[in-house]
């Protein structure tokens, strides 16, 4: 929300698109079957699954994490055979896949932002009345509200079921591992622009800095 959206929504704007609201869907977090995971160097040597997108894969690798590509069907499977040690996913994904039963250690790092943007064609939204476009904001920021709002009562919920289920969860200071994250933040600025992610990490700051 705020100052990124305003930043994204113009851009979008001349790929075709109307962004109404940003949806949460979670942190992503970090489990493993192999050790707890307090400080960067824990994550060393892990062979984690991660999705095939950039910034999450450059993200663990900056930590020293082995990184693997494997399909999300099949992941359950990879880690009750030790294919890989561990995987990164939001809390309700770790939760309602089962994660649980077959990874013993489940760290909070927050390391990557899920989010669903609530968008519509430019070309359709051309079509709509100055009333009907002022009801579709309203009701996807009635939407995103309370889907922040649900978010954040089912993670913490699902984190007390995850530790009862017998997994092991870590709060650790993330300090250390955001100072470990330059490597990432240059392999993605080669992608996306130097200025882009410059511009991006100082919204994210003032975020953080309230």
């Amino acid at each position: 929300d705020g100052p990124a959206m305003d930043w994204l929504a113009p851009l979008a704007e001349k790929q075709g698109f109307v962004l109404l609201r940003n949806w949460d869907y979670g942190f992503r977090n970090v489990t493993n079957s192999v050790r707890p995971i307090n400080t960067p160097d824990d994550v060393k040597g892990l062979k984690l699954r991660t999705p095939p997108e950039l910034q999450i894969q450059a993200s663990m690798e900056s930590l020293g994490a082995i990184v693997q590509a494997i399909s999300f069907p099949e992941l359950y499977v990879a880690l009750s055979q030790k294919v890989v040690d561990g995987e990164e996913n939001p809390v309700p994904v770790i939760w309602f896949a089962k994660f649980y039963e077959v990874q013993k250690h489940l760290a909070l790092t927050r390391h990557i932002y899920n989010n669903m943007i609530h968008t519509v064609s430019a070309h359709t939204w051309k079509k709509l009345t100055p009333q009907q476009q002022l009801i579709f904001r309203e009701e996807s920021a009635s939407a995103g509200n309370l889907m922040r709002k649900l978010m954040a009562e089912t993670e913490a919920d699902q984190i007390k079921k995850l530790e009862a289920a017998g997994m092991q969860v870590t709060r650790p200071n993330l300090a250390p591992f955001r100072a470990r994250m330059e490597p990432a933040y240059a392999r993605i600025a080669a992608y996306a622009g130097e200025a882009n992610v410059k511009k991006f990490r100082e919204m994210v700051e003032a975020g953080r800095k309230g």
